[in-house]
């Protein structure tokens, strides 16, 4: 029960994201604000993580040396701090020829990407009614999306677009949403072996790293209100809520859930996204249609699915197995 008061924490945290982080449009372009998260989170989270060091009775010196002491892991980090930021940078370049709608929609692909990754990679067979449970996820997501897309909301949004069509950038959002998946499926099979802030912290680490070259050139970062009270106000959210907490909480939850677990919660998103901007634009009785009750029903039966009996699925990644 308590992993599934997280994953609903992790859910909200994330939503959350998608509305604040619209409103930094008028502060600083997507990529300044990525890496600005990336690197205000990882300053934060470094003094904590040797705060936990010590409270451990354990030698800092020893454990940031026993980070790096291996080669492989690096790699690993790497690759699961690259597959993150291609994320981000991908729907930064998808959004300039397509619709916020359109890649909300497509987002909703990115668990049933998950099973198709893990199932190549891992060699994890998913049984037919966790599959099922994942299809009627992104109808049940999808048709959400759509029953509220007259809403005017900041990030997760439409903003008055009429229905769903084809762009090109939504090519380039595919990809984005393999990244992400592979980013999360990753951490299952390679983030064993660090504990959720060690691993937080390689992956702020070398996320800022990759996202650094990528601000200094296509930042704007002339065009960032530094001097701004809303900005930080806004930016400090984005960091210690969304990114610090949401990182954190993904690391412990892929290892003891599992990421089929977490990336079935990720269909709620566009729930709480919906619900908050009711709230915030006094319509909540707008909800009140047979449209998003049919995408909540179709969500509910697919959470029962994946997340019901997920606890008797042996999850397999190559070398041995546990229970999730």
């Amino acid at each position: 029960m308590s992993s599934f008061f997280t994953l609903l924490l992790w859910a909200w945290l994330m939503a959350s994201s998608f509305i604040v982080s619209g409103y930094m449009e008028a502060f600083a372009s997507p990529i300044a604000t990525s890496a600005f998260r990336f690197l205000l989170a990882l300053l934060i989270l470094f003094p904590v993580l040797l705060f936990s060091w010590q409270r451990a009775g354990l030698s800092k010196a020893e454990q940031f040396k026993a980070l790096f002491a291996s080669r492989q892991r690096l790699f690993h980090y790497v690759v699961i701090s690259g597959a993150l930021v291609g994320f981000f940078i991908g729907l930064f370049v998808a959004l300039q020829s397509t619709t916020p709608l359109n890649t909300s929609v497509l987002y909703t692909l990115v668990p049933l990407i998950g099973v198709l990754i893990t199932r190549v990679w891992l060699k994890e067979i998913a049984p037919l009614w966790r599959v099922i449970g994942f299809v009627l996820g992104s109808i049940g997501a999808m048709t959400v999306l759509f029953s509220t897309q007259g809403f005017s909301t900041q990030g997760f949004s439409t903003q008055g677009i009429d229905g769903f069509q084809w762009h090109s950038g939504d090519y380039i959002f595919v990809g984005a949403c393999f990244l992400l998946a592979l980013h999360v499926v990753s951490v299952q099979k390679w983030g064993r072996s660090l504990g959720a802030l060690s691993g937080a912290f390689m992956i702020m680490l070398f996320g800022t790293l990759w996202l650094l070259p990528v601000a200094l050139i296509w930042g704007e970062l002339s065009q960032v209100q530094w001097l701004s009270q809303d900005f930080w106000v806004t930016i400090l959210y984005l960091t210690v809520f969304t990114t610090l907490f949401t990182f954190v909480l993904q690391q412990r939850l892929v290892m003891t859930a599992g990421a089929s677990r977490l990336l079935a919660f990720s269909y709620t998103i566009p729930v709480w996204v919906a619900l908050f901007t009711a709230l915030t634009q006094s319509r909540l009785l707008s909800l009140v249609d047979w449209p998003f009750a049919s995408g909540i029903v179709f969500l509910s039966v697919a959470l029962f699915l994946i997340d019901g009996n997920l606890s008797k699925v042996k999850i397999t990644d190559g070398s041995n197995s546990t229970e999730k």
